[in-house]
């Protein structure tokens, strides 16, 4: 079934690539005007921005003029060295030119009218309330407390506000779903503090022919539109602050009106097991293969791999809305992802979730790969106390590692590994909550390919190595209190293979099937062994990967069950669910993996 939204996007979409169809670059005035930007600076008020290591300030205000109707921004861009002086002049130029246009026409309009020269316009530059010499140089006043400048502007004075918050760009997204998130898909300001800024959402009035009529519907970030916003434009407001400072507000309209979403999504019936927020002991986790628009965004995605789901909802203007709507609906305190372009991460996934309170990390797989690995934490939960990452090919040095890697022999599978981009981080989580207890929150996504569980084996050992390193650091540094560890991620494995034997049994002997997964690069006399106790908080489901060629339980959330236990597993989608669209990705599944959540508990006290 095609839902109506889903069609209205599909049909924006270009046929050949699936891609959102592209204009070539336009010009700044006629971008504002496409999207309908408007920064609204107060007449008083001049904004005066420079970062101390740049050779340029830029300096912007808004001139009136009601006599000939002239309500303009107007922005300059200097050299450091120029003087002040050779601003003046600009703005003297610039504002008498706008002065003489507006003249002349109406000249045009009254041809038997005596020719007036307008009046020049004149410019000053005042301190403490007298003028600054015309030969001093910028970077002399950069350089002082410039509070107590002002602009004199044909009389009138605008207070100069130096490095005030600034709004440079906020841009809305092409669609807009009703019951899906929606929230600034490009937010690029200065000295804004994000968190304090004032976010306000109106919509339009259907009725009226200008789309000038707006009701203000909500505050905040994020909006999620209401089946009563379809049909209708939205504007965003924001009013940039930061430490006690004011900016100028800014406003943007969307290019497109709320369109219909589709429909109940499965991931909403799970909810229904995660509407409370933990507190106490208990913590909630969730580690969610994303599925990576690099995998996505190709024909062979679409006519191969996923031939069965529709391009616009493979599209990832499609499927972040999906995906940002369930991660917030499990109401999660740590979130473990694999599969997260970089740009989803930036402007998607941390602006969002920040907004809600968490904080992430985020490191690229290793090589050319744009996606990579993140890890979120509630922040009135955790307290981040330290980060690593690496990239498993590029440093087979790691203790107790090496041991077992000089000992190999074949040559092949040792360049098969390295060249590997496989990553994986470690971070360090101070429970708020309880004070004693320290958790080291492993991610991770083992390679892929079938012919690698060798490769995965040598992977998965290398993983508990180096969070156990990690943890081991953390006792040391921190003596009083309990260390446990978590270790999430799609580990491209199921439980009959031996990546489960290792986490969950702590060993892999050396005639252990797996090391033959490959006959060029089978391991001879190579034996893994720990002393973690781990097992799987949620399992092994059927199914945590679920697609037409391949389906399977992959992903994972071990645990040490020393320090930690399970008290709820958030139930999985049912077969009919799974099938109902033939299989994953869908219109209503993001990803061709399912998220796997479930709640833990602190098992130990000091």
């Amino acid at each position: 079934m095609l839902y109506r939204g889903a069609y209205n996007f599909l049909c924006k979409t270009s046929p050949i690539t699936s891609k959102l169809t592209c204009r070539r670059p336009l010009r700044i005035s006629a971008y504002l005007k496409q999207h309908e930007q408007k920064l609204i600076i107060n007449m008083n008020e001049a904004f005066l921005r420079h970062d101390h290591e740049s050779e340029t300030f830029d300096i912007s205000f808004r001139f009136v003029n009601a006599e000939f109707r002239i309500d303009r921004q107007f922005n300059f861009s200097r050299k450091v060295n120029s003087t002040v002086s050779n601003l003046l002049l600009r703005i003297n130029t610039n504002i008498g030119k706008a002065l003489n246009s507006k003249k002349n026409k109406r000249k045009s309009k009254h041809s038997n009218s005596q020719e007036v020269v307008p009046e020049e316009c004149q410019s000053a530059l005042m301190l403490h309330g007298s003028p600054i010499d015309g030969e001093v140089p910028w970077e002399s006043l950069l350089k002082e407390d410039i509070t107590n400048l002002v602009l004199v502007i044909s009389g009138r004075q605008y207070i100069i506000k130096y490095n005030f918050p600034w709004i440079e760009n906020i841009t809305l997204a092409k669609c807009m779903l009703a019951g899906f998130p929606t929230y600034p898909v490009k937010f690029e300001t200065l000295y804004t503090n994000r968190t304090e800024s004032t976010f306000t959402w109106f919509k339009n009035d259907k009725s009226q022919s200008t789309a000038q009529n707006w009701q203000e519907i909500a505050q905040g970030y994020i909006y999620t539109p209401q089946i009563m916003d379809i049909g209708h434009k939205l504007k965003l407001q924001c009013l940039p602050q930061n430490n006690g400072k004011t900016g100028p507000v800014f406003e943007v309209e969307s290019v497109s009106h709320v369109e219909a979403g589709p429909g109940h999504c499965p991931f909403e019936t799970r909810h229904l097991f995660t509407s409370n927020k933990l507190t106490g002991e208990c913590f909630r986790v969730t580690s969610y293969n994303i599925l990576a628009d690099l995998y996505t965004d190709s024909d062979y995605s679409r006519d191969v791999l996923f031939p069965y789901c529709p391009p616009y909802a493979l599209d990832i203007d499609y499927r972040k809305y999906l995906i940002l709507k369930e991660l917030i609906g499990y109401n999660a305190d740590i979130v473990c992802l694999q599969e997260v372009d970089k740009k989803v991460f930036d402007n998607d996934l941390l602006p969002t979730l920040a907004s809600l309170d968490y904080d992430g990390v985020f490191n690229r797989k290793g090589g050319s790969v744009t996606e990579g690995l993140a890890t979120f934490f509630n922040i009135h939960r955790f307290q981040k106390l330290d980060f690593e990452s690496a990239i498993l090919g590029e440093n087979v040095d790691l203790e107790g590692f090496n041991v077992v890697w000089e000992s190999i022999k074949n040559e092949k599978m040792k360049e098969r590994f390295l060249c590997r981009s496989t990553a994986l981080q470690a971070t360090t989580l101070l429970s708020i909550d309880n004070p004693s207890e320290i958790l080291v929150a492993g991610n991770t996504h083992l390679y892929f390919h079938p012919d690698a569980d060798h490769i995965r084996l040598l992977q998965g050992y290398y993983a508990l190595l180096y969070v156990h390193r990690v943890a081991d650091a953390a006792k040391k540094k921190y003596p009083n209190h309990n260390v446990s560890i978590m270790l999430c991620g799609d580990f491209n494995s199921s439980p009959d293979s031996g990546i489960y034997q290792l986490m969950c049994e702590k060993h892999i002997p050396s005639d252990y099937k797996d090391w033959k997964s490959n006959e060029e690069e089978a391991l001879e006399n190579i034996s893994l062994s720990h002393d973690l106790s781990f097992a799987s908080a949620c399992g092994t489901p059927q199914y945590t990967n679920f697609t037409v060629g391949f389906a399977d339980c992959l992903d994972y959330i071990y645990y040490q069950t020393d320090r930690l236990k399970v008290e709820q597993v958030i139930p999985m989608p049912s077969d009919d669910e799974l099938t109902q669209h033939t299989a994953l990705p869908s219109v209503v599944f993001p990803s061709d993996h399912i998220s796997i959540c479930a709640d833990l508990k602190w098992n130990n006290t000091i």
